[in-house]
């Protein structure tokens, strides 16, 4: 039970740890932290982990962020519901 539980703990910040640096990230990209509305972090299938940004600005969409050999980005977006090939994502990264 012991050991369950220090899992979890660790789990969970890792997960706390790993949104604290996305948000850093968003904060060095320029945007303030009035501009974020939810950012999570989850563990998958692949990618393993996955962070997920959503702004405040645009509450239908969902921002995917990885951290990959010490390098966060943005590597996908997505509605938050649905499918629209059309959208235009006011935060996608180009790179």
């Amino acid at each position: 039970m012991i050991i369950l539980g220090v899992g979890l703990l660790t789990i969970h910040s890792y997960k706390n740890n790993l949104n604290e640096e996305i948000v850093k990230y968003l904060a060095e990209k320029g945007y303030s932290q009035n501009e974020i509305l939810k950012v999570y972090t989850e563990f998958g299938k692949l990618p393993l982990v996955s962070t997920t940004v959503i702004f405040q600005d645009e509450v239908n969409a969902r921002y995917f962020y990885r951290k990959e050999n010490g390098r966060i980005y943005q590597y996908s977006c997505a509605p938050l519901r649905g499918v629209d090939p059309e959208y235009k994502y006011k935060h996608e990264e180009k790179y």
